[in-house]
């Protein structure tokens, strides 16, 4: 195992609902002894806040943020901060996944996958660099 795998990953969490929140850092917390969750947001002015200050490795980003569209979160977040993106959605529509990974997502996860996939994509992502605006 490298030494940038076996580094702490802090996790700042994106999702409008509170059950996924809890359940995502309690998924977190019982899978991986070097993830840790820094922050946890329910929208885009939180979660752009604490990009900035918690300073994540990787953000867990839904889709859908209330009213808001989370994919537009993604170019902001490269901008203030150097953490990988993984995409994490009900959302079905390949052209989702396509638009999510155009715009610099690291990784996209469906909902409903079993939780061990969300954990292997926060664990790549993590070792992957950010992408760089030109």
């Amino acid at each position: 195992m490298s030494s940038v795998s076996a580094s702490p990953i802090g996790i700042l969490i994106v999702d409008d609902h509170r059950a996924i929140l809890s359940g995502v850092a309690a998924l977190v917390g019982s899978e991986s002894p070097r993830m840790h969750i820094v922050g946890q947001a329910r929208c885009r002015t939180d979660a752009l806040v604490l990009a900035r200050t918690a300073r994540p490795n990787v953000i867990v980003l839904d889709v859908e943020l209330g009213g808001d569209d989370g994919l537009d979160l993604i170019p902001p977040f490269h901008t203030c901060c150097d953490a990988a993106i993984v995409v994490f959605t009900c959302a079905t529509d390949p052209r989702v996944r396509l638009r999510a990974l155009r715009l610099g997502a690291a990784g996209f996860v469906s909902k409903t996958a079993p939780g061990g996939e969300l954990i292997a994509a926060i664990d790549a992502a993590a070792v992957r660099p950010a992408p760089r605006e030109a």
